[in-house]
């Protein structure tokens, strides 16, 4: 019974109960369901890229954390606040952006991106207090065990939301179709973000009623100084700047072809956004399968090795996108089965923020290490943006290898030096204790 647990065992349920909700509620209103959303406004390379990009800059915010809970006074509220908060501006989202509510489709656009980028920044900051309490609440030698049950509970979640999104939106689409209304498309798509974020408001709740941090929290107030040296600490920790140069590098690889790699599913291939969300979660299913095993092998044998060997097998998921053309798509499949390695970085990504992190230090090196990791992607989202729209108007294809390479294989070829190459950087960290 709940009344005979441990503070620390009903936090842990609490934590997992989140991510089951949060995951079905992220599922329904994933970043695909809000481009496929701007895709009817007419968004274009930079505007996708605006779209994927914008969250990250805002993100960089995140390092003011340790100011900001110092003024709240308690973590878990201030959690909680976040969330809800975010859920509710997800709501709003499409009720304020849909066409005829404003003057014209260039300002809903940017009314969409602009709410998407609150969004973010909310639930952005409400994660780092997550993860901070966490820290707290969860043993250093079960937090690989611990990462890959929530890791799975949360992407079999996903998954489910994914799928009734898809299958939801494709049924609405097929019948506007059929009925001459393309322009209705869209309530589709708003549906679905308005039922994500309501479930999102809801993941809060378990939040709400789990015990506090079992560490007792500061409460002291800091001077501007002090808040300072806790912000930029993590950036003068050695060993954590190894961490920090491998998350960058791995934003700029995801990020130069993230664009490209998109607009070649949804417009060269033209997968439906159904489509696109049944091979995605079939990818994020296998990965909850095997996420459970992955926190076991960390805890066994450490995050570093893991996260060398997913990041090799992620970056040859491009490689598919070479070979993928409309009538032979289905290449496209291998790029997301390779794409299930992303269960060892996901599950080894968190295991080595906290490890490397000291302790009652988690708030400000957990925030220290998203907004870097946002801050670089949202830059290398931008330029790759640019760069497709460069490309697209003068990159001259030609043979390579026997290889046609026009601008879009140009670009992931990039992306796969860029993403293989991040390995290295991972093969540096070192971890404690190993």
């Amino acid at each position: 019974m709940t009344g005979s647990q441990s503070p620390r065992r009903r936090a842990i349920q609490a934590f997992y109960r989140n991510g089951a909700c949060w995951g079905l509620g992220n599922g329904m209103v994933s970043s695909s369901l809000i481009l496929y959303l701007a895709g009817t406004y007419g968004a274009k390379g930079l505007a996708i890229a605006l779209i994927r990009a914008v969250p990250g800059f805002v993100g960089v915010l995140r390092l003011g954390m340790p100011i900001l809970i110092d003024a709240v006074g308690r973590r878990q509220l201030f959690c909680t606040r976040m969330f809800f908060a975010s859920s509710i501006v997800l709501v709003l989202l499409p009720v304020v952006s849909m066409p005829g509510f404003l003057p014209s489709p260039k300002l809903s656009l940017v009314v969409l991106v602009t709410m998407w980028a609150m969004y973010h920044l909310l639930q952005f900051l409400g994660l780092v207090a997550l993860w901070s309490w966490i820290g707290d609440v969860v043993p250093d030698s079960i937090r690989g065990r611990f990462i890959g049950r929530r890791g799975a509970l949360l992407n079999a979640f996903q998954v489910v939301g994914m799928l009734i999104g898809g299958s939801g939106s494709w049924w609405w689409r097929g019948r506007c179709q059929n009925s001459g209304h393309d322009d209705l498309i869209w309530v589709g798509y708003a549906a679905c973000a308005v039922i994500g974020a309501l479930l999102l408001g809801l993941a809060v709740w378990p939040l709400v009623r789990a015990p506090v941090a079992i560490q007792k929290e500061e409460s002291t107030a800091l001077d501007i100084r002090q808040h300072c040296q806790e912000i930029f600490a993590p950036f003068a920790d050695r060993g954590y700047r190894r961490f920090l140069a491998y998350g960058g590098w791995f934003s700029l690889a995801n990020g130069i072809s993230g664009a490209a790699s998109f607009l070649f599913q949804m417009r060269v291939l033209d997968i439906s956004y159904a489509g696109r969300m049944a091979l995605k979660s079939t990818a994020e299913g296998t990965q909850s399968i095997i996420m459970p095993r992955v926190g076991q092998a960390i805890d066994r044998w450490g995050g570093v090795p893991v996260l060398v060997v997913s990041q090799v097998l992620v970056s040859l998921s491009l490689l598919f996108f070479l070979a993928a053309t409309p009538t032979h798509w289905w290449w496209i499949i291998g790029a997301y089965v390779l794409w299930i390695a992303y269960a060892g970085v996901n599950t080894a990504m968190p295991k080595l923020m906290l490890s490397l992190t000291p302790k009652a230090q988690y708030t400000s090196y957990a925030a220290a290490w998203f907004a870097w990791l946002e801050l670089v992607y949202a830059l290398s989202t931008i330029a790759g943006g640019l760069l497709f729209d460069w490309a697209s108007k003068n990159f001259t294809p030609r043979l390579w290898a026997g290889f046609r390479v026009d601008h879009f294989a140009a670009i992931f070829l990039l992306g796969f030096v860029l993403r293989i190459s991040a390995a290295a950087w991972a093969a540096r960290i070192r971890e404690p204790g190993r």
